[in-house]
């Protein structure tokens, strides 16, 4: 298996994308700021993100990165993210539970009008999946 080098763009070091963006150290690096922030949430819920920054020296970027990840949730920050479909206010991830739920069932319609029927291939008329074959079908 080829390894697909890159070079971190927080440090510039180059590393094997293994799939983040980041090399080793500063994965580790990131890690322990998250579990800096969520220790300081859980001890004082209902602090701003300000508050957080400051009592961390994690920057408040980085707080509201790992509010949009889904990784870290409070009450007291939920005023910092907006759902990016609706604009309404959400303490987690990048979407209320209204429009993941819309979203949702929009995606299943989709699905559910080209599902199991098969395309049809213009030059011989059979679905694709009736074509389909394994190896043991051709050994046979």
């Amino acid at each position: 298996m080829v390894n697909d080098l890159r070079n971190c763009p927080k440090c510039g070091r180059l590393f094997a994308y293994q799939g983040r963006n980041l090399c080793k150290k500063c994965q580790e690096e990131e890690e322990n700021e998250y579990l800096l922030v969520r220790k300081y949430v859980r001890d004082n819920p209902g602090a701003t993100i300000f508050e957080v920054s400051e009592a961390t020296g994690v920057e408040e970027e980085k707080i509201l990165q790992f509010l949009r990840e889904g990784r870290l949730q409070s009450k007291g920050l939920a005023a910092a993210l907006e759902c990016e479909r609706c604009g309404k206010k959400i303490s987690a991830g990048r979407f209320c539970p209204e429009c993941i739920k819309e979203m949702d069932a929009q995606i299943k319609g989709i699905i559910g009008s080209q599902g199991s029927e098969g395309k049809k291939d213009a030059n011989i008329g059979r679905t694709i999946k009736d074509r389909m074959y394994t190896r043991e079908t051709d050994r046979k």
